[in-house]
């Protein structure tokens, strides 16, 4: 999600165009990205403590996870995160970070950007001088409300008010306002409202001829077809199959290189001690979202919800590797673990590599690196500084 609304637009003052195709494969995975999105954020929102708070720092920013909280005027930032946020007439000098179920902005000026994610999004009657970007469900940036910039991403998506430019995704996307510029969509239908006005361009890249009502005004509409149908050729998927086994073969070997006791630990482990593995990998994966936003939220976390997201992105980078390298040490266990590291990265990377279930494999094998790292944590913290770690050994031949 945020690499299309990243990749689509070069800043608040201006929008450039390096997308030229969003095929149907890809906003499929999009889709996916935006369904995962919502599970965190509600895995988050459970997480928030029951007695809410709301507090300002010494910048005049707010932080706060009261749901009816509405603070009427902000000298700085405003970070919000709940069930269900109904801001109304408030002055907001900077940014609005927000995330919750139901987010409402109304009758509000916001002297900076403002960028929201929950299931519902509605802005109205309001004036925001920077850019908005959004993704949830069901988006809309209703009529009376103004942005610089409108960068928007979910099932349902509508352009009623204005903007100098914007980018939309959705499986619906309506535009009935004004931009006075460009605009970029990838949707399954486009409609262009009456009071659709557009000085610029709409690239359209839809699965089906846009609805234009009557009254519409737009200076240029170019249409991009995309099939529903996966239009990938054998030779397309083939080619990503053997590139992600080649590069995942070369990470397990500097893996093993590198970390032959974190290989060996993980194959010992998977072999001898695997549901505390699988467990712990799950309930930590389950917890990042939340961790990372109570960090986000206390101000003096911010460092350590940094340093958290950079180890779940490398963990992230390596793990099918590492999935593979260990599983592979655990099966032959009694050959060359440079030969049997080769040989897990292969099959690893051309399991992430297949359409449909490539996703869910990466998946699992985030969930086994990030158990394995739990348990060592756990069972090193355990352990008396006179004792040695019992680290579970490999499997005998």
């Amino acid at each position: 999600m945020g690499t299309l609304l990243g990749a689509c637009r070069a800043s608040d003052e201006g929008f450039t165009t390096p997308c030229n195709q969003f095929p149907s494969t890809q906003r499929r995975k999009a889709w996916g990205r935006i369904t995962i999105l919502f599970a965190l954020i509600a895995l988050a929102i459970t997480a928030l403590p029951t007695a809410s708070f709301a507090g300002t720092d010494t910048a005049g920013n707010v932080l706060a996870t009261d749901n009816d909280a509405n603070p009427s005027g902000v000298e700085g930032d405003l970070y919000w995160a709940g069930q269900a946020l109904n801001l109304d007439d408030a002055s907001i000098d900077h940014d609005i970070i927000a995330a919750g179920d139901t987010l409402s902005i109304r009758d509000c000026t916001v002297g900076g950007a403002v960028r929201l994610a929950a299931r519902t999004i509605d802005i109205a009657q309001t004036t925001v001088d920077g850019s908005v970007t959004v993704a949830g469900q069901h988006v809309v940036l209703n009529a009376g409300s103004t942005a610089n910039c409108f960068y928007a991403i979910g099932e349902t998506v509508a352009l009623r008010g204005s903007a100098k430019s914007a980018a939309l995704a959705g499986d619906t996307v309506t535009i009935d306002g004004t931009v006075e510029g460009d605009v970029e969509v990838w949707a399954d239908k486009l409609i262009l409202g009456k009071n659709a006005h557009i000085t610029g361009t709409v690239n359209a890249h839809v699965s089906e001829d846009p609805e234009r009502a009557a009254g519409a005004e737009v200076g240029a509409l170019k249409i991009d077809r995309t099939e529903n149908e996966d239009t990938s050729t054998v030779n397309d998927v083939i080619g990503g199959i053997v590139a992600a086994a080649l590069s995942t073969c070369f990470v397990a070997l500097l893996l093993e290189l590198v970390f032959p006791r974190a290989t060996a630990g993980a194959a010992g482990m998977l072999h001898q001690r695997p549901t505390p593995l699988w467990v712990s990998g799950l309930l930590g994966t389950i917890a990042i979202a939340p961790a990372v936003l109570l960090l986000i939220i206390s101000i003096a976390g911010l460092s350590l919800a940094g340093a958290l997201m950079c180890g779940v992105i490398g963990i992230a980078l390596v793990s099918s590797a590492f999935a593979g390298c260990a599983i592979a040490r655990m099966v032959g266990h009694s050959q060359n673990r440079y030969a049997m590291a080769a040989v897990g990265g292969v099959i690893a990377g051309a399991l992430t590599g297949l359409p449909l279930v490539g996703d869910f494999i990466s998946g699992v094998a985030f969930v086994f690196m990030l158990g394995y790292i739990i348990q060592i944590i756990w069972r090193n913290a355990r352990v008396k500084p006179q004792q040695p770690a019992n680290t579970p050994g490999l499997p005998t031949a």
